[in-house]
């Protein structure tokens, strides 16, 4: 139930400001006029006394009631002083605070560009705005990233919806299909079809940012890329490309299933981004308690500033989306080692290609056991 009377912050503090002041106004002129209550003094003489003896009394008269009268006006003023200054020094206090709520409430999906850029002394406030302006920033970013992702799918996606759509047209206002063309007519539906599901399966990938404990297992991570380069050999060989492989045990701790996805990935591209007569390097090694799958390969030059945008998806480098890859293989790789909780690092050759190293976790003692074996 929202109250009829909601006190601000600025009434709380300015009150809290006020109530300290005359508090202190309240002790001070107490203390005060009891001092000067008992410091007051009437000497009466007394000429029969020997010697005029003087004798000292102390009389509440008229002047301590007409002092007490103005100390109790001295306290409205400096109640009404401490109450106005209090609010001005609390709205004073409290501005930064009201540029962020104003920049809040104007600030909506589709318009994520402003920031605070408070100005003041390095304070609380200000280190608070400085992180609002982080987090906007960070919020800016994943929403373009959104944004550009579901573009580039629903890119992906039309064109074979598009092929799809002219094959069933074709056959279906042309001259009456004989059994031969309905049959390669289908052929080719269903590998459309088929291309348009292994790309729906690595977009689902990508959204997969965790592995539940039981997912995991010990898994063979050489025998995993070994058959990767199985897979690729012969589309390798008809390139003239040479395989390099240096495959020692190396035993990850993971989703079978996803590694071999990565390792698949990794091949295919050092496989399709390579020269004429290039090659290609493979190797997997332990290092304490991580694996490491390394894979270098020949090919055009990179600049180190591309490095990072061949991490997004849909980004080749020096290519445009076209083709038939849907340039979403080292974003999926990516996100897989993210969700093992490994390292993917990237590095351009001088003499032309990339170096990708994958770093993930190993099978350590008291993991269940996986059924070793070697390559072959």
């Amino acid at each position: 139930m929202r109250l009829p009377f909601r006190p601000t912050v600025r009434a709380r503090l300015a009150l809290l400001l006020a109530a300290l002041v005359v508090l202190t106004g309240v002790v001070l002129l107490t203390a005060s006029f009891l001092l000067v209550t008992v410091n007051v003094d009437n000497t009466v003489f007394n000429p029969g006394t020997p010697g005029d003896l003087q004798i000292r009394t102390t009389e509440h008269g008229p002047g301590l009631a007409r002092l007490l009268a103005e100390y109790n006006v001295m306290l409205a003023v400096l109640v009404a002083i401490a109450c106005g200054l209090a609010w001005l020094v609390a709205g004073r206090m409290l501005r930064p605070l009201r540029q962020i709520t104003d920049t809040a409430h104007r600030i909506t999906g589709d318009d994520l560009h402003q920031r605070l850029a408070l100005d003041g002394p390095a304070d609380e406030l200000t280190e608070l705005a400085d992180t609002f302006d982080a987090m906007l920033d960070r919020l800016e970013a994943a929403f373009t990233g959104q944004q550009l992702f579901a573009a580039n799918a629903a890119h992906e996606l039309r064109t074979p919806l598009a092929v799809m759509r002219a094959e069933l047209d074709l056959l279906l206002t042309g001259p009456e299909p004989s059994p031969a063309e309905v049959r390669d007519t289908a052929t080719r539906l269903r590998r459309t079809v088929l291309s348009s599901e292994r790309l729906l399966e690595r977009l689902l990938i990508l959204t997969r940012g965790m592995l539940a404990p039981e997912d995991r297992e010990p898994v063979p991570l050489d025998q995993i890329t070994w058959h990767a380069l199985a897979a690729a050999a012969d589309t390798a060989r008809a390139q003239g490309l040479t395989i390099r492989p240096g495959l020692e045990l190396a035993r990850a701790y993971g989703d079978p299933s996803l590694l071999g996805e990565v390792a698949g990935n990794l091949i295919d591209n050092a496989v399709k981004y390579n020269c004429p007569d290039g090659w290609i390097a493979v190797d997997t090694h332990t290092d304490a308690d991580l694996v490491v799958l390394e894979i270098s390969n020949s090919g055009q030059r990179i600049a180190d500033a591309d490095l990072a945008g061949l991490l997004e998806p849909f980004r080749r480098a020096g290519q445009q989306r076209t083709g038939t890859s849907s340039g979403l293989g080292l974003s999926i790789v990516r996100a897989i080692v993210a969700a093992h909780g490994g390292e993917l690092g990237l590095r351009a050759l001088a003499d032309g290609g990339l170096a990708v190293r994958v770093s993930l976790p190993a099978a350590l003692a008291g993991h269940e056991d996986a059924t070793p074996g070697q390559p072959g």
